[in-house]
């Protein structure tokens, strides 16, 4: 019985393994025919969503540490893709936001990803409400396990 869940938990890794090299393969080349790199995509794709974060939040949104989300950002204001403008009520943050060009280039990236991710709108919604039940229990199980080894 043993090799039965040993084999069933080496398939899961190996699915979600396959599904994140499909998605990152699809995003490098969407970033490429951009001419920026993924991160920068993902971030444009953040900040259509969340306005005005700062950089601590996107940080957070990006499971990345401040300095190498720092780092993202700097070279993004040098690309003129986003703007960094200094909080009024609080000097010590700063919020981001688009700029034309990171608009533009968000705008290109939803239409293509859409067309490339549109099959997944074929699943039952059923079926994807289920999907996402069972991920949401994944993450929470390698949540805690992350957990406990920084005890």
């Amino acid at each position: 019985m043993m090799k039965g869940k040993e084999q069933q938990l080496d398939e899961i890794v190996s699915s979600f393994r396959r599904i994140s090299h499909a998605f990152q393969q699809l995003l490098w080349k969407e970033a490429e025919e951009l001419n920026i790199t993924p991160t920068q995509l993902i971030v444009l794709r953040k900040l259509s969503v969340h306005p005005d974060i700062g950089i601590t939040g996107l940080a957070e949104l990006l499971h990345l540490g401040n300095s190498a989300a720092s780092g993202v950002v700097d070279r993004m204001v040098k690309a003129g893709l986003i703007t960094r403008q200094r909080s009024e009520t609080d000097k010590r943050i700063y919020h981001l936001a688009m700029t034309e060009k990171g608009r533009e280039i968000r705008e290109k990236s939803k239409q293509s990803l859409r067309t490339h991710l549109l099959p997944l709108s074929n699943i039952p919604i059923e079926d994807a409400e289920e999907l996402l039940r069972i991920h949401g229990e994944i993450v929470n199980i390698l949540e805690q396990g992350r957990e406990k080894k920084k005890l």
